[in-house]
């Protein structure tokens, strides 16, 4: 053969998507896999007859790839990571490019970005959604790292990316781990719109005595319209799929643990370094771990509440559609103001993360697109952008969404989610916080000090008290 113009390495579900897709573009494709089995098994399945190209030697593997060379690595984040461009290192020219399209640490990839590129080697560390599907038919990519690499990276790579409106949805951030920030963004958002679907379910089932299959028929017509969702779509399907072997909805059937691979704690560890509020957000990451801590909810037992009837509680379910949607809303501003402190390090727009989740990546909705066109052309902090535009909203909304998390509360259904996103807004649209108490009685017990209304400076006060000297 002659040479590659790509190379995958890592033949998991995600490289094997990719590899396939990069090749219904055009391109010869060299693909490796530490365990040559798997390699073997592609190319001869899926990859049958098709312009991709198996290798069981690393060496012959980077080879084979014209120059400057492409390798993009499909693999589990961490060390792994390391290992293989260590692995890697000997065998690359100077300017060739390695682009880690695992769901690594932006730190790592700010480490990686330098340590490789004083070698020569041109580092891209790509955060990159859209799943299995995505990843074989178009997906969201969110670059970093060296800016010449994208640029030459893009001309192959970038036809295999989610079109929204003749628009790639691929771009750059900036160096280092600017495109795996935005990605830990983006899941951070993804856990806590997940979150805010899954209490909207807990709800219709446990307090208005909705069937599974119900639920999903009424997220189904929900998605049509302003809570349209890539997320709310699955979920309406999840709902509706019923076990071939017990004629059962499988989701009934699924222990109520929810596994998480690091990335939205990752979000919000990121927001508290850079003094970023996410509660809901947090809220999401929390409920999780609480998911999992089986023994403690065993030994507290809710007694059971009697369910009221549909018409009784929420007639058309209103409630629960305008406390989703208020959530969902929220949860998007949140990660925004996290990209508004990103980009101050990193220096991309906000705006253009939104443009390249419209299509593609897991969190793709209509409320993307509408935040999007908000703030394509905007000035000052993309969040507060988003919320003064949507304060209106906001207010309409605020009765059900008051409304639900009231009556979830009164039938021992937990909101964590719902109810965060609804303080942070009423904290927000607070005009005077107790934070001068928190304050005050900081300064009591430890002299911090605090600054005062009618007067500049810090100050420090013995509060009534006779200090011995």
């Amino acid at each position: 053969m002659s040479s590659a113009d790509i190379g995958v390495y890592g033949l998991g579900v995600m490289g094997e998507a990719f590899a396939l897709n990069l090749e219904s573009r055009g391109l010869k494709v060299a693909v490796y896999n530490r365990t040559a089995e798997k390699t073997r098994q592609f190319i001869e399945g899926k990859a049958r007859g098709r312009m991709i190209y198996g290798f069981t030697d690393l060496k012959g593997f980077v080879q084979s790839l014209s120059k400057p060379r492409i390798i993009v690595l499909f693999i589990k984040a961490g060390k792994p990571v390391d290992d293989v461009l260590a692995d890697l290192s000997g065998m690359l020219d100077k300017g060739d490019i390695v682009m880690d399209c695992g769901n690594s640490h932006y730190r790592d990839s700010d480490r990686r970005f330098a340590e490789l590129g004083s070698r020569g080697t041109r580092f891209l560390g790509v955060g990159i959604s859209g799943g299995e599907e995505g990843a074989l038919k178009g997906p969201s990519m969110m670059i970093g790292g060296d800016f010449s690499a994208y640029i030459d990276a893009e001309r192959k790579v970038g036809p295999a990316a989610a079109i929204f409106e003749n628009s790639r949805c691929i771009s750059y951030f900036g160096d280092g781990g600017a495109g795996h920030f935005v990605k830990i963004v983006h899941n951070g958002i993804e856990y806590a719109v997940m979150q805010a679907i899954a209490e909207a379910y807990d709800y219709l089932s446990r307090a208005a005595g909705y069937s599974s299959l119900e639920i999903g028929s009424i997220f189904e017509e929900w998605a049509k319209g302003e809570l349209r969702s890539f997320l709310l779509q699955a979920a309406a399907q999840v709902l509706k799929y019923v076990d071939p072997d017990t004629q059962r909805p499988l989701v009934e059937l699924i222990v109520d643990e929810a596994e998480q691979k690091g990335t939205g704690r990752w979000s919000v560890e990121a927001a508290l370094e850079l003094g970023v509020a996410v509660p809901t957000i947090t809220a999401a990451v929390e409920q999780r771990t609480l998911s999992t801590q089986r023994g403690l909810r065993q030994i507290t037992p809710c007694p059971p509440h009697a369910s009221a009837t549909k018409r009784e509680l929420d007639e058309d379910n209103t409630l629960v559609r305008d406390a989703l949607r208020a959530t969902m809303l929220l949860s998007y501003v949140q990660g925004i103001s996290l990209l508004d402190a990103g980009a101050r390090t990193y220096g991309f727009r906000v705006s253009e993360a939104l443009r390249v989740w419209r299509a593609g990546c897991i969190i793709r909705s209509r409320i993307v697109e509408e935040l999007y066109s908000l703030l394509s052309y905007a000035q000052g902090e993309a969040a507060t952008v988003a919320l003064e535009k949507n304060l209106a909203l906001l207010e309409e909304l605020m009765p059900n969404w008051f409304g639900f998390v009231a009556q979830a509360s009164s039938a021992g259904i937990p909101t964590p989610a719902t109810a965060s996103a609804l303080s942070y807004y009423l904290s927000i649209r607070s005009r005077r916080l107790p934070a001068n108490l928190i304050q005050a009685v900081r300064d009591y017990f430890g002299s911090h000090m605090f600054r005062r209304l009618d007067r500049e400076g810090y100050f420090h006060s013995d509060w009534g008290r006779k200090v011995e000297r």
